[in-house]
């Protein structure tokens, strides 16, 4: 609290005066980023139609506002161990969203059904969700050593272009 007063340039007091305790203070600064990153996510989505764009635009928008907390390992370390509700809102609202882009842009959009193969919608999206919950995880970035950009780009390769190269 003493490194978030000063941080803040506010006293103790006053900190104490506006948030009760350190949980309300992460509670709410994790509503109104999520609040931010969904609103960012709602805009764009409602305006473009193209997968790669809507695929694209979600990369950097998660590179720049998460990245700058995901990044950082103690932070996610400290959250998951002695935060894990935080931890589970954060699990739960990044697979809502998900799964909301990938049913509404991706299958419910007209303009989308002639891009995607024929595959039944259901197995696209459970094995999309699948590999975001396996993959794009701070945790296992953080278990295997990668940067948390490395990974959601190269994930985000293997959705659209799956991992064989292209044949010369």
């Amino acid at each position: 609290m003493d490194d978030l007063a000063a941080e803040a340039g506010l006293s103790k007091r006053t900190l104490y005066r506006y948030f009760r305790s350190k949980d309300e203070i992460i509670e709410a600064a994790l509503d109104k980023f999520m609040g931010e990153v969904a609103t960012k996510i709602e805009e764009f989505v409602s305006t473009h139609h193209k997968p790669d764009e809507i695929m694209a635009h979600m990369l950097h928008n998660i590179l720049h506002h998460v990245g700058r907390i995901i990044n950082n390992p103690l932070v996610l370390e400290d959250l998951r161990k002695h935060y894990p509700h935080y931890w589970r809102k954060i699990d739960d609202f990044r697979m809502e969203k998900a799964q909301h882009i990938i049913n509404a842009k991706f299958f419910m959009d007209g303009k989308n059904k002639a891009n995607i193969r024929d595959i039944d919608p259901r197995i696209i999206t459970t094995a999309v969700l699948a590999s975001v919950q396996a993959v794009a995880n701070p945790e296992f970035i953080i278990t295997n050593g990668l940067t948390f950009e490395d990974t959601i780009k190269q994930l985000m390769e293997f959705f659209q272009y799956g991992f064989m190269k292209e044949e010369k």
